[in-house]
């Protein structure tokens, strides 16, 4: 046949991903396409009519999954009543039952909420909360959820990495978590009985970053998959489809891509990145994240060569309980690699950003001042950052103009005012910066932005206050993120100093 004719090939697809095995010889026009159904010619779809009916799929699988909680939620808990024998005696047999059906309930409850929070991310709204974390809480986090999926198949769970030094990530814990178990679950789901699933982790100091990667030594995953997934149709047999969509969502709330490299009867690899090293880092990552976003495609990367990760195994992770000796994995590079952003979500203003500064008055207790943190953070689109100094100030960059941030400012104060009792709200200078880069000299917006938060959370910690509220007196500086091993020296010694200075003040007035 001619290269214009469609032929029935074994591992055809249609545009949707979904395999077929029609065969059609219709020579198509210009115009048209061809029904896989039936064979025959059809008009072409318009982008807007694709787009609108995604959106139409899309709201309904939101409105959807907010329809089934409530009955999950009342199917897991009459299950839990008989298990635990409320209702009447339960044997053994009877009570394992019901508590592998408590666990397909719990499956299924966290396939909704990957549902609406997915409907969330598409709105360009994902209501990201970042703050600094420890990474020994969040991976005591992740074995205890990963428990039932790796005790019964004697997974054994491997960590590699700077674990038990106190190391912090800048992330939201909810959604860094819920990341590393979407992906180590995939992992878990291809490894035979008995095998390791690799947690592997990297603080690259120059970058900022810290690389997180999971892997596993399973089948793999074929080119011709890889080339679905980067075309955004995964197939579920490799990688489970909601979850990798929802997973690649979950990379960029932290300014990250995900990675996925593979060979076939090899295994697989699936990484992205977390920010290390205090405020400067965050704003050097979150405009080189924002910049990507205008210029960065998904693209395809060959490697060759092998990799051999020396691990601690994980005590808490192995099934036994009992200690593990050392082991070696070894985990050959894959040879395809495939790396996925964020997809269409574009900057409005490309070319700058608009910043600011927000305090509110020093009599506002803590917890009214975390309930206006979650009102902005709730407010801010996918391509803006709103990073908290202090425990009364942030830092705001707007995906805007100078008209549009005064808008953006005005409706804020109106929520605020709305949702929140009345509260005293001292905005800093405005200023629209530049977010191309100068041949010369680079991009502004990176060394603006740093300058900034450090000159905020400085001033956070010179006029810090004691709250009766909390539970435990700290400064500002601390409750932002700001331990010694996360900033610059220079800046670290100011602080403290300032710190000191404050205290003694209080003591002398």
């Amino acid at each position: 046949m001619s290269a214009d004719t469609a032929t029935r090939e074994s591992r055809a697809v249609d545009d949707r991903g979904v395999p077929h095995e029609v065969m059609t010889a219709t020579r198509r026009m210009p115009g048209q396409s061809v029904s896989h159904r039936e064979g025959t010619i059809v008009p072409r779809r318009s982008a807007a009519s694709d787009a609108a009916d995604f959106e139409m799929v899309a709201r309904l699988i939101s409105e959807t999954a907010h329809d089934l909680r409530a009955p999950l939620s009342t199917i897991r808990e009459a299950i839990r009543l008989v298990r635990d024998g409320d209702l009447g005696t339960v044997s053994s047999a009877q009570g394992e039952c019901l508590s592998a059906a408590i666990d397909q309930c719990n499956c299924a409850v966290q396939l909704v909420d990957e549902m609406v929070q997915s409907r969330r991310f598409d709105s360009g709204f994902p209501n990201v909360s970042r703050q600094w974390i420890s990474i020994d809480e969040l991976k005591a986090s992740v074995e205890a959820t990963l428990q039932p999926w790796i005790l019964p198949r004697g997974i054994h769970l491997l960590w590699d990495g700077p674990f038990d030094e106190g190391l912090k990530v800048y992330a939201d814990v909810t959604m860094l978590r819920r990341l590393i178990v979407n992906l180590a679950g995939n992992a878990i789901r291809v490894t035979r009985e008995g095998g390791p699933v690799l947690i592997r982790t990297h603080v690259n100091r120059n970058q900022g970053v810290m690389n997180w990667s999971i892997v596993d030594q399973g089948a793999g995953i074929s080119p011709a998959d890889l080339e679905l997934i980067s075309a955004g149709k995964a197939p579920a047999k490799s990688i489970g489809g909601l979850g990798l969509i929802i997973s690649r969502q979950l990379a960029a709330a932290h300014f990250s891509t995900l990675r996925i490299e593979s060979r076939v009867g090899t295994g697989t690899a699936v990484s992205f990145q977390t920010i290390v090293g205090g405020p400067a880092a965050v704003a050097a990552r979150w405009v080189k994240w924002r910049s990507d976003l205008i210029t960065k495609q998904q693209r395809k990367i060959l490697n060759e060569g092998h990799r051999v990760h020396e691990v601690r195994p994980s005590r808490a992770s192995h099934p036994s309980g009992a200690p593990v000796p050392p082991r070696r994995v070894r985990i050959d590079v894959p040879s395809q690699t495939i790396e996925l952003g964020l997809g269409e979500i574009q900057p409005a203003f490309p070319d700058h950003v608009y910043l600011t500064t927000v305090s509110l008055g020093a009599a506002i207790p803590a917890s009214r001042a975390d309930a206006f943190d979650a009102l902005l953070q709730r407010s801010m689109r996918f391509t803006e950052l709103a990073y908290r100094t202090a425990q009364r100030s942030w830092v705001i960059a707007w995906d805007a103009d100078l008209q549009t941030g005064n808008a953006k400012r005005a409706e804020l104060e109106r929520q605020a005012h709305n949702e929140l009792e009345a509260m005293r709200m001292t905005w800093g200078a405005d200023h629209v910066v530049p977010a191309t880069p100068h041949p010369v000299y680079g991009t502004p917006l990176s060394s603006r932005l740093s300058d900034l938060i450090v000159r905020q959370a400085l001033a956070g910690a010179q006029h810090a206050v004691s709250d009766d509220d909390q539970m435990q007196p700290q400064s500002d500086s601390a409750e932002a993120g700001f331990a010694p091993t996360e900033l610059e020296p220079a800046v670290t010694a100011a602080s403290t100093r300032l710190d000191f200075d404050v205290q003694w003040l209080r003591a002398n007035r």
